[in-house]
C-alpha cells in the first residue's frame, strides 16, 4: 500500500493527498513534520535527507519533492487522465506545476507564514496587504488560464 508521510497543514502534503484523491488510490498516510516530528528520526532521514515532508514509499519505491511525487502517481496510476500521453499537453501540465512551485510559492510562502504563523498582534497590515495583492495576481493568471481550458 502506499505510504505518505506529512502533516495536513503542508501545502505541499496537500498536492500530493489531491493526486492521489484524483487517482482514487488507497493510502496510508503517516502524520509527520511540524508538531508531529518524524522528520528528524533516523529512519525518516534515511528515506529523505532533506527531513521535510512529503515522502511517499510505494511498494518500496521511495520518494519525496511533493511535484516529483505528483507527476510519479500520475505517470504510474493515471496514464491519459493526469498524465497525458502528447508530448505538448505534458509539458504544459508541467509548466503550470513548475510556476507553481517556482512562482506562486514563492509568494504563498511569506503570506502563510504572515497569515497562519505569526501572532495576530504581530502581523503589519501593510505588509498583509502588500503580500495578499501579488498572490492574487498569480492566481488572477491562473484562473484567467483555466477559463479557457
Amino acid at each position: 500500500m502506499l505510504k505518505i508521510w506529512g502533516r495536513r497543514d503542508s501545502f505541499n502534503l496537500q498536492k500530493v493527498m489531491w493526486c492521489v484523491a484524483e487517482l482514487n488510490l488507497e493510502c496510508q498516510r503517516i502524520d509527520a513534520g511540524g508538531v508531529h516530528g518524524v522528520t528528524n528520526s533516523t529512519e525518516y532521514l534515511s528515506m529523505n535527507p532533506n527531513g521535510r515532508v512529503p515522502t511517499i514509499d510505494d511498494d518500496g519505491f521511495v520518494l519525496w519533492e511533493s511535484n516529483s511525487i505528483v507527476r510519479y502517481l500520475a505517470a504510474k496510476y493515471g496514464v491519459e487522465t493526469l498524465y497525458p500521453s502528447e508530448i505538448n499537453q505534458r509539458a504544459e501540465a508541467d509548466r503550470w506545476m513548475e510556476w507553481q512551485s517556482a512562482t506562486v510559492g514563492a509568494v504563498m510562502r511569506p503570506l502563510i507564514i504572515t497569515m497562519f504563523r505569526t501572532r495576530p498582534e504581530d502581523q503589519d497590515p501593510n505588509i498583509v496587504n502588500k503580500q495578499i495583492a501579488e498572490v492574487s495576481r498569480y492566481w488572477g493568471m491562473l484562473d484567467g488560464h483555466l477559463a479557457t481550458h
